[in-house]
């Protein structure tokens, strides 16, 4: 039978912890890194910005619940209880947050929208390895790091993008004919930010230009902080259908290498009582795991940008 582990002196306890939480950062930082270089080497990859090589790569499944298992087995002899653990798995939270806005130049919103999955995966991490490793890490135990960093790595060769899409709908109390002018291009729109994460940042719909009403004219969505959607129409029938490419992406830290908004589209319906059901779409394709997660918070996103563009073409329309 293992003997635990003596407890250290107090005045090495508070430096024991702060060094599991460097260390377990930066394990995960090695591992975003190592995972990031082999996948750049990959045929299918080659020719993607750096950026995009290093954010669309890693799970936060097993990226952070690897650095929780290593913090772990650095604080093995502090005896943690899970008050500690979640106490240190927030501070590493901060220290890895803080370290990839300043090296991998993230954006604050992605920040905030990784930041829970983040914290539960490191707490996880932090509380298995307590179980396991209390008394005595152990040949057995110890496998356990290289194997999860071996599934890390791999994990990545074995999934493809997944491509979604957001439809949301509102009714208009106005004929189509009223709504449809309304469509193609509009004024900055000058209803008060109501959406959180508008409000703290995240860039948001301002207005649309468009270079005519055919197919194949050239369409401009403005948001804040001056970002352009570039588009182009491939489908416009007056009256029912308005649907375009997105061509051209603004180089925002929030977009690049976590989502590639593809094609959006306008449907009118007359319901043949004066008034118009107008149906908006956004198609997508989502390069970040987990996408249980992920998607969750691409639909609430795309659907506050449909429903301040809509609502001020329902306002414009109606009045």
């Amino acid at each position: 039978m293992n003997n635990p582990l003596p407890q250290l002196p107090p005045r090495f306890r508070l430096l024991t912890w702060f060094a599991g939480m460097l260390v377990g950062d930066l394990s995960i930082g090695l591992l975003y890194f190592g995972i990031g270089w082999l996948f750049s080497k990959s045929p299918r990859t080659q020719g993607l910005e750096d950026t995009l090589r290093l954010t669309i790569i890693p799970s936060f499944f097993l990226v952070p619940l690897f650095g929780g298992l290593i913090a772990s087995l650095c604080w093995r002899r502090l005896n943690p209880g899970i008050g500690g653990a979640a106490l240190a798995s927030l501070g590493m939270t901060v220290i890895g947050l803080f370290a990839a806005s300043l090296i991998a130049h993230e954006g604050s919103i992605c920040l905030i929208i990784t930041s829970p999955l983040l914290f539960v995966m490191l707490f996880t991490g932090t509380v298995l390895g307590h179980i396991w490793f209390k008394s005595d890490p152990g040949k057995l135990r110890i496998s356990i790091l290289p194997l999860l960093a071996l599934i890390a790595f791999g994990e990545p060769f074995m999934r493809t993008d997944q491509t979604g899409v957001v439809v949301d709908e509102i009714l208009i109390k106005a004929p189509a004919s009223k709504v449809w002018p309304q469509l193609t291009s509009f004024r900055p729109i000058p209803e008060p930010l109501h959406y959180w994460l508008f409000r703290i940042g995240l860039p948001y719909p301002v207005e649309t230009t468009s270079g005519g009403d055919f197919v194949g004219a050239d369409r401009q969505c403005i948001f804040s902080d001056n970002m352009i959607f570039r588009e182009k129409v491939t489908d416009f029938m007056p009256g029912k259908n308005l649907t375009f490419d997105i061509t051209e992406l603004p180089q925002h830290p929030e977009l690049i290498g976590h989502i590639t908004p593809e094609r959006g589209q306008f449907l009118l319906h007359d319901n043949g009582d004066g008034t118009t059901t107008l149906t908006g779409s956004t198609w997508y394709t989502l390069h970040v795991r987990p996408l249980w997660y992920f998607d969750w918070w691409t639909a609430s996103i795309f659907r506050a940008v449909h429903l301040r563009v809509m609502d001020d073409i329902r306002r414009r329309a109606e009045s």
